[in-house]
C-alpha cells in the first residue's frame, strides 16, 4: 500500500486570510447559523430574534464571523445559558450544531 505526504503550504494558507471569498463564505455561514438562532430564539416582540446576525471580524488567527445578538438585546443571553430565574433555552449552540450538520 502506498503512503501518502499531506504538506501544508503555510504561503497558500496565510493568503486565504486576505481572499474575500474565503470571508463571503464565513459571511454565509453566519448568516445561516443566524436565521436558524433567529428561528429558536424566545418570542415576545420578536425584536431580539431580528437582532440576531453575523458580525464579521478579524483577530490573530485571521478571519471570523461570530453570530449573536445586538447590544439593545442582550438578555437573550440569560436565554442562551439559562439563569436562577430563567430555565437555559439556547438558540445559538443548536442553531450551530443544526448549521454543521
Amino acid at each position: 500500500m502506498p503512503g501518502y505526504r499531506l504538506v501544508l503550504d503555510p504561503v497558500a494558507i496565510a493568503a486565504l486570510d486576505e481572499d474575500p471569498q474565503v470571508v463571503q463564505l464565513l459571511l454565509d455561514a453566519g448568516r445561516g447559523v443566524a436565521r436558524e438562532a433567529s428561528g429558536r430564539a424566545p418570542r415576545r416582540t420578536g425584536r431580539g430574534a431580528a437582532s440576531i446576525r453575523p458580525w464579521p471580524g478579524r483577530s490573530p488567527a485571521g478571519p471570523h464571523v461570530d453570530v449573536s445578538w445586538d447590544q439593545d438585546h442582550f438578555y437573550l443571553i440569560f436565554h442562551e445559558t439559562g439563569t436562577a430565574l430563567i430555565d437555559r433555552d439556547p438558540m445559538l449552540e443548536p442553531a450551530l450544531d443544526h448549521y454543521m450538520h
